[in-house]
């Protein structure tokens, strides 16, 4: 049992450069304090989760559910970027999140979250943040909504929860994928250019996508001429948006690097599929140096959520020190699940290559425009 004092101490400590090689004994033990803090988390974090389920499955019986611990290099790459936040004061230590198949069914969902008293703090309002009808600068689209659950002694505990389309998903993890592989934090807006940019643009044309009626029920052939009809209609900016994400397909092989990504943990995908139990927390370790993929699955149960919390605790010292290793403990309705929760961890970015060849496909945008522009002015 640790003091709020220091869960405090403990989150600014392990802000120390290299603390792990220079005092292995006191980055252990702050290690310690933050997995008792992140640990304290668990019952709101269930709570939340259930309240996200209830919420969302009369809008999207098909949505995905997800839940997590956050990570470690999440926490303290946090508390640099916000330099007046405390470990104790985080608010998205737990965090879950509903993956439905479009917008409208997500503002159904938000709507419902709405109602329910734990979303609203004492001046009334909610903590919310729409990012869909304001992106963040990377081009990150969803909405996270932030609420007040029961934890352990009675005490309430702040949970993020993120709604997200399918589409603004792929997004997501494709970002993280790239992350993951190369060493960079385009996730805190910390990379090349040219992966911004990249990342930046297919945003804005996903979005313009996802502005197409019944999008997600068309095929992909079919959603083609939706597509390049309303590229056409579209500003200069967006025409350019498409253009910029065309170079850089070609510049950056996004094709070819996404699939060595993917194969290089295939045989690890081909062993979870074998497995269709319900199951608790499932902790992952990616080894980015040899391409190797491990899982730890833990029972649904309190001792289970004990086991596994120690365990990913001491997997975060060894990945403190070893830069290729890469770990999370996450959880959802089932094994099965799991990848389509976290395809980022499995290096599956499938979905979002789909719509990147939707976009891709699109030759002259400029000239669609020109003509679509022709087109009215006859009819007018």
């Amino acid at each position: 049992m640790y003091s709020g004092k220091q869960v405090i101490k403990a989150g600014e400590t392990l802000l120390t450069p290299n603390l792990e090689n220079k005092n292995p004994q006191l980055f252990s033990e702050c290690m310690d304090v933050l997995s008792f803090w992140r640990f304290t988390h668990e019952n709101a974090l269930a709570a939340a989760f259930e309240s996200l389920v209830k919420a969302t499955l009369p809008h999207d019986k098909q949505a995905i559910f997800a839940k997590r611990l956050k990570r470690y290099p999440s926490i303290v790459s946090k508390l640099r970027r916000f330099e007046n936040m405390k470990l104790k004061n985080m608010q998205d230590i737990g965090g879950c999140r509903a993956i439905v198949k479009d917008e409208k069914r997500l503002r159904k969902v938000v709507k419902e979250l709405k109602k329910l008293p734990t979303f609203k703090f004492e001046n009334g309002q909610y903590k919310s943040k729409d990012y869909i009808k304001k992106p963040k600068q990377d081009g990150y689209r969803g909405y996270h909504l932030i609420g007040k659950f029961g934890g352990e002694n009675g005490q309430t505990k702040s949970i993020e929860l993120q709604i997200r389309t399918k589409m603004q998903h792929s997004w997501a993890t494709a970002l993280e994928i790239v992350d993951l592989f190369t060493g960079q934090a385009l996730k805190s807006n910390i990379g090349t250019t040219e992966w911004k940019d990249f990342f930046s643009s297919t945003s804005e044309q996903f979005a313009l996508i996802e502005s197409i009626p019944m999008y997600s029920e068309l095929e992909m052939s079919t959603l083609l001429p939706s597509y390049a009809k309303k590229l056409g209609q579209s500003t200069m900016d967006i025409i350019y948006s498409n253009k910029l994400c065309q170079h850089y397909i070609t510049k950056l092989d996004i094709f070819e690097r996404f699939a060595a990504f993917a194969n290089s943990l295939r045989v690890i995908e081909n062993q979870l599929q074998e497995i269709d139990t319900d199951t608790g927390y499932v902790l992952i370790s990616i080894d980015t140096f040899d391409k190797s993929l491990t899982t730890t699955m833990f029972s649904n149960d309190e001792e289970g959520n004990k086991d596994a919390e120690k365990f990913y605790i001491e997997a975060e010292k060894q990945a403190a020190s070893k830069q290729a290793l890469i770990v999370a403990l996450v959880s959802s309705s089932n094994v099965a699940s799991i990848k389509d929760a976290y395809p980022n961890y499995f290096a599956d970015s499938t979905s979002f290559l789909e719509y990147l060849e939707v976009i891709e496909k699109i030759e002259n945008p400029i000239k669609l425009q020109k003509v679509t522009r022709k087109k009215l002015a006859i009819e007018l």
